[in-house]
């Protein structure tokens, strides 16, 4: 049993050691190996060799896994899991089936369904159920409350109705749950919003239940998790140390495990109960582990003692023979707060701005310019032009890919190689060079080099640390390099420079790392950079970090690479803080000369200077097959504060395609200019839908703007088709009215000899919806597919209330000179029909109705359908 790693607290790890067994055909044991004993339960005995079977004792029961079998087949093990193998079994064991309702769509189908447990902040539930709004945090049985809902950060206040069921959830009306309120089913882990969401969701809970009590502590979270999912009976189980833990931290806990794709893999679980407790008792250093006799113990890896000073001097007991520190990494679960962790951070534009802190500033001197702008604002209104425009057509620029410079680290680090193959120096000096300065220096340099054949293996160690002291300047330097190299092929190098400067008037401080590694023609690196300069009136602080992988062949050369550069600056005329951060993977194809690049670039400046203040953050993102062809999308986000009166915000979202050279750009554009609000789509068609997504409230494309309902206070039409019409002052010039209505169909086979119905409407008003007469006219287009001889007969069907009935049936034919000639036939079929309403099918019918055609299959395209209605 190991309760620590290297000195330092960590998980409890138990080796229960193997059983040896000898095979023979004596012991009847011979064929075992061609068992499978993995997982399989055991239970071993000890006593004294000779002694009866009834005074051994029992060793706690567990599982073994794989036999290992001897190369000659008469020894074996077989390895002991101990009662830990149980604990293998799957938290997250539900999947949604995809089957509508609770088992949400066919989207989810197979998912795992999220669990919760314990008290849990800032959740980020699935919605399930897309239509009512529904979410669910626990797919398990009860939990026990939901206790607040957000959106944006921002609370809905308390629930407006807690219900049982998903059934009732989704029961519940509109007029009951209106818009900005929600309602909860902590019974079945799920609540559900009023309306459709703006922003971004998340949700307070608290998880399973046991017995109908929370469970909101480690210790009884872990004994219920043995006991109702690991399947450990309750008497095996320490409950009294699991409260005492309890004791020992007494601080509400909890977990929330997200909604995910179900394993491929049934034998390994999504997370198991045994690494979720694990890893939970990693948050408060405790430990939880099966005895001797097979019973779950808990408690904390915290030391009750008074703690004592070692000294390396050995001048004290206990003798300290070395010292070592071991890298660790606090374990951390994404955010946290004191002990309270939160499951969902959200970025700026995900707060609502009621939580924002709003800062006013007064603006003087600037009163009389602000008007003259407002002036042409002003302007703008009366005479319509767009601000934004010129802004969301113009083509976004190419980005371009990095190509980092590699091998630095490497050519900089040879001067840790001494010429001698076995050699470790230290130096340590002081001197007065040239100037008079006062220099003092240490030097360690270490190097092993040996010979493998033609190849030279050597590593080279090296550091130089410096002061210096002078009249006009003091420094301080360290650079320490690093390498190792196998043969000319290999190498991986370190180089890190730090050093200090000050002056009568000016201050520097900078770090310099790089480290490389180099395979061939493979190259990677890490590079960072940072520095601060300051004089009386001027300073930069930056920081430039670069890393890259570069594997090069006799054919092509590919790259991933990320740099990121921040800047502060300021002086007498100028403060400005920037930051950009690009990412960019390429391949460059040189037996073509051409690159495929997708790159992604952020960009944000924030400047304040003589003329005011100005703000910009530019996101970018940009594919390219060539460079002609490629796609791209960016976000410009501009703010200007204008000593001369301009105050303006504007933001542009853009996306852009190029085929052969060709760009189109589409977005949209927001400005608001001194209080003129201008908003701009450059679209080719534009739609707003429920939140559903099943119904079109409004659509517009390059032919009409169809609305569902339109509430108009004054109308001026120069032309209208309309349907359906109820007009309480009706005035009609000339007394006439009619109504035509239309309807398309999609392409449709027919095979040879047989029939297929091309056009098919549902019940169309003739007239004014009670009695009326019009005319049903079909048009399309008939493709016989291939150079031959055909012909179809085309069928009308109307039903006016009373069933289809055949109204026309015309023959076609399609001739093609011997089969000489390809050809597409245009033809129309048309009817009279009377009555208040009216359906039709359009049916073809293939054979050989015409001199040398053959049944042939076909195809009827461009159908289009019109029916022109009169008011009797």
């Amino acid at each position: 049993m190991a309760l620590t790693d290297n000195g330092i607290p960590g998980e409890i790890t138990i080796d229960y050691g193997t059983i040896g067994l000898r095979l023979s055909a004596d012991m009847r044991n011979a064929h075992w190996p061609g068992f499978d004993f993995d997982g399989y339960p055991c239970r071993l005995m000890w006593g004294e060799y000779g002694a009866p079977l009834s005074s051994y004792k029992h060793i706690p029961a567990g599982r073994v896994g794989s036999m290992s079998v001897a190369a000659d087949m008469a020894n074996a093990q077989l390895p002991l899991l101990g009662p830990e193998a149980e604990l293998k079994k799957e938290v997250l064991k539900a999947s949604y089936a995809g089957t509508g309702a609770a088992e949400s769509l066919s989207d989810f189908k197979g998912q795992l369904k999220p669990f919760a447990i314990g008290f849990v902040e800032n959740i980020e539930p699935p919605m399930i159920d897309m239509e009512y709004l529904v979410y669910q945090y626990h797919g398990y049985g009860r939990t026990e409350d939901v206790v607040a809902v957000y959106e944006n950060a921002l609370t809905l206040g308390a629930a407006k109705y807690t219900v049982a069921t998903y059934e009732e959830l989704i029961g519940l009306t509109a007029e009951q749950l209106p818009p900005g309120t929600w309602a909860k089913a902590p019974a079945v882990g799920m609540y559900r919003l009023g309306a459709e969401p703006i922003g971004k969701m998340t949700a307070d809970v608290i998880g399973a239940t046991d017995r109908g009590q929370p469970l909101t502590s480690f210790g009884a979270i872990a004994g219920w998790m043995l006991r109702e999912i690991a399947g450990i009976p309750a008497d095996m189980i320490d409950m009294e140390g699991a409260k005492a833990l309890d004791r020992d931290f007494p601080h509400t806990w909890g977990n929330y495990l997200d909604s995910r794709d179900k394993p491929e893999d049934d034998s390994d679980p999504a997370i198991s109960v045994g690494d979720f407790l694990r890893e939970a008792a990693s948050h408060l250093a405790a430990y939880v582990f099966p005895d001797r006799d097979g019973i779950w113990r808990f408690g904390r890896n915290v030391s009750s003692k008074t703690p004592i000073m070692l000294r390396q001097s050995k001048a004290s007991t206990p003798i300290v023979l070395s010292v070592a520190m071991p890298a660790t990494a606090t374990r951390a679960h994404k955010v946290r707060v004191g002990g309270r962790r939160c499951f969902s951070t959200h970025s700026d534009d995900e707060i609502s701005s009621a939580l924002k802190d709003a800062v006013d500033e007064a603006v003087h001197g600037v009163g009389q310019k602000i008007d003259e702008v407002q002036a042409g604002v002003d302007d703008i209104r009366k005479n319509f032009k767009s601000l934004v425009l010129p802004a969301l057509v113009e083509p976004i620029a190419d980005l371009k890919e990095l190509n980092l410079k590699y091998g630095d680290a490497i050519g900089k680090a040879q001067g840790a190689l001494h010429r001698e193959n076995h050699i470790a120096i230290t130096a340590l000096g002081t001197r007065v060079d040239e100037n008079g300065n006062l220099v003092a220096e240490q030097i360690t340099q270490l190097t092993s080099r040996v010979k493998n054949g033609e190849a030279t293996v050597e590593a080279g160690f090296k550091n130089v640390r410096e002061t210096i002291a002078g009249l006009d300047f003091a420094s301080a330097s360290e650079v320490t390099q690093m390498i190792a190299e196998y043969g000319e092929n290999v190498s991986a190098a370190f180089v890190e420079e730090r050093r200090v400067r000050a002056e009568d008037d000016k201050a520097l401080a900078e770090s310099i790392t790089d480290m490389g590694v180099r395979v061939g023609d493979a190259e990677g690196k890490i590079s960072e950079l940072e520095r601060i300069v300051l004089t009386p009136d001027e300073g930069t602080a930056e920081s430039i970090r670069e890393l890259g992988i570069k594997i090069e062949t006799e054919t092509s050369n590919r790259e991933a690479a990320i740099r990121g550069v921040e800047r502060a600056y300021v002086d007498a005329d100028l403060v400005l803080a920037e930051a950009d951060r690009t990412l960019s993977a390429s391949i460059f194809d040189a037996t073509n000369g051409n690159s495929i690049v997708s790159i992604i670039n952020r960009h944000a400046q924030t400047q304040v200077d003589a003329n005011g203040a100005r703000a910009q953050e530019i996101n970018a993102l940009q594919t390219r097959l060539n460079s002609t062809n490629g796609a791209s999308y960016e976000q410009n986000v501009q703010l200007i504060s204008n000593i001369n009166g301009l105050m303006s915000s504007q933001v542009t979202f853009k996306v852009q395609t190029e085929v052969n050279g060709t760009k189109v750009v589409g977005g949209l554009g927001i400005i608001n200019q001194n209080g003129y609000v201008d908003t701009a789509f450059t679209t080719d068609a534009f739609s707003i839908w429920t939140p559903s997504g099943k119904t079109p409230l409004l659509t517009l494309d390059g032919n009409a703007l169809r609305v569902n309902t339109a509430i108009m206070q004054n109308a001026i039409i120069s032309g209208a088709q309309i349907t359906d019409a109820s007009i309480g002052t009706l005035k009609v010039a000339g007394g006439a009215i009619s109504a035509n209505q239309g309807a398309n169909g999609v392409d449709t086979f027919v095979a040879a000899n047989g029939s297929a119905d091309f056009l098919t409407t549902g019940f169309m008003t003739i007239g004014d919806g009670f009695y009326g007469s019009g005319s049903v006219e079909v048009d399309f287009t008939i493709d016989a597919t291939q150079a031959y001889d055909a012909s179809c007969k085309i069928q009308l069907w109307v039903d006016t209330g009373a069933g289809y009935a055949l109204a026309e049936e015309k023959t076609f034919g399609i001739t093609t000179d011997n089969g000489n000639t390809y050809s597409r036939t245009g033809a129309d079929i048309s009817t009279i029909v009377t009555g208040a309403q009216v359906r039709v099918i359009a049916r073809v019918i293939s054979g050989a109705f015409t001199p040398r055609s053959v049944a042939r299959s076909q195809y009827i395209r461009d159908i289009n359908m019109k029916l022109i209605g009169m008011k009797r």
